[in-house]
């Protein structure tokens, strides 16, 4: 058999095994099983071998690395983008230079890249590998393979996949720990994962959001009030796939949503199940890394203006107050409106921004964490699939919405919050 050189688990709910005799399997990431084996790389165009690592990078994109270069692939055209191959140095920054032996995009924000036996923690917002690394991968990934890993992907859900000399490790993203193994021949099968675990919020169906909704609930990460979740042999009985629901308490894997507005509110109502998958995705991003965040902040999720055709009042929309946590013990808040809408007035000179790293590290990697989730999670520059590559940047347009938008007119209708809706604004 020929050995493995890289995986990556795409949108369209399959996961592949690229290996060095530039063929590829294809597994059914919602049922797990292997679909076909042995096909040819020549249907992936212009990628001229097996790559050393392949990760899905959100918005349409995936990055394949090669040796000491990378190409980027346009999953909406099936073919990697013109000007490619690049070279990985200058383009990455604090990134290994060359032979990158694996990558995968943890679903919150952040690449991680194995080289030997270390790794590095790239974040997507910030485009960037995070501060401190690299780290060994012994003592920091519970049960994985120490060193040389040839390939990992993650579909989504609660397992992520090692893969190292003919074997394979089962990562358990919720314990943190790997919890099966075995070796990567014709019996290998990925854990079942609900339909849409590497897509975009706002591309998900009713029935998918209604399924990932079931595996949360099943893994505890919330719990609905109404309707009563009701499970089933063939799966969830209820709610059913158009219902809105209502989630009591108001927190999603121990991070609190807390309305400014109603304080003392103990739910989250009316809301959209695909609005209810981009809230918990939302946790993932704002949490995963240096400060430790503890609450959401917002002035609506569910309800907002007269209109009842409205994307709050169709529970598809949030704007986003605050963030609150701590930071090496010490407590904090940030708010949108004291430490972004009360700066001196910038946004209208295009492309200021008045939050800055260099004046409000804090501030400004929370802030922009959000914005780019929303970006990449709910409307960006369009709605659903019109939404098209780049995303906006800060200080532009489209959907989210925010203190230094480029509209100045929604920029000061937005100075205490960011706005992030999944579909239209208003029903017709």
């Amino acid at each position: 058999m020929a050995g493995l050189r890289a995986a990556v688990s795409w949108p369209n709910d399959k996961t592949y095994l690229f290996f060095d005799d530039d063929t590829y399997d294809r597994y059914d990431s919602v049922t797990g099983l292997r679909e076909d084996s042995g096909l040819p790389l020549s249907n992936w165009p212009r990628l001229p071998r097996s790559p050393d690592a392949f990760a899905w990078w959100g918005a349409g994109k995936a990055y394949a690395f090669t040796g000491a270069d990378y190409l980027r692939y346009d999953e909406p055209s099936d073919g990697v983008d013109p000007d490619y191959p690049r070279p990985i140095a200058g383009n990455w920054t604090g990134l290994f230079p060359t032979d990158i032996d694996a990558a995968v995009n943890w679903g919150n924000g952040k690449l991680y890249l194995f080289k030997g036996d270390s790794y590095v923690r790239y974040d997507i917002t910030a485009d960037r590998v995070d501060p401190g690394y690299p780290l060994p991968i012994a003592g920091n990934w519970t049960g994985v393979f120490p060193s040389d890993i040839d390939a990992v992907t993650y579909p989504g859900g609660r397992h992520a996949y090692f893969f190292r000399g003919g074997e394979w490790r089962r990562f358990d993203v919720d314990a943190d720990a790997v919890d099966a193994s075995g070796p990567l021949d014709a019996s290998f099968q990925l854990a079942p994962t609900p339909s849409g675990g590497v897509t975009a919020a706002r591309l998900l169906t009713l029935t998918q959001a209604n399924r990932l909704m079931a595996d949360l609930l099943r893994r505890g990460k919330l719990t609905l009030k109404s309707p009563a979740f009701v499970d089933g042999p063939a799966g969830i009985v209820q709610p059913k796939p158009d219902q809105r629901v209502v989630v009591s308490p108001p927190a999603f894997d121990g991070i609190r949503y807390t309305n400014q507005i109603a304080p003392a509110s103990a739910v989250i109502d009316n809301l959209d199940q695909r609005m209810l998958i981009a809230l918990y995705r939302l946790t993932r991003w704002i949490n995963s890394s240096h400060p430790d965040v503890a609450e959401l902040l917002h002035l609506g999720i569910g309800h907002g203006g007269p209109n009842p055709k409205d994307c709050h009042n169709q529970g598809r929309a949030i704007d986003l107050s605050g963030i609150k946590g701590t930071v090496d013990g010490t407590p904090f808040t940030r708010g949108i409106q004291k430490d972004w809408g009360d700066l001196p007035p910038g946004h209208q000179q295009p492309g200021v921004v008045r939050i800055a790293p260099a004046i409000d590290p804090l501030t400004y990697g929370l802030f922009t964490t959000a914005f780019r989730f929303g970006t990449y999670e709910c409307e960006g520059n369009a709605i659903g699939t019109g939404n098209t590559w780049p995303m906006p940047e800060l200080a532009g347009g489209g959907f989210v919405v925010y203190p230094d938008h480029k509209d100045p007119g929604l920029a000061a209708q937005h100075s205490n919050h960011i706005h992030m809706q999944i579909g239209v604004t208003k029903l017709p």
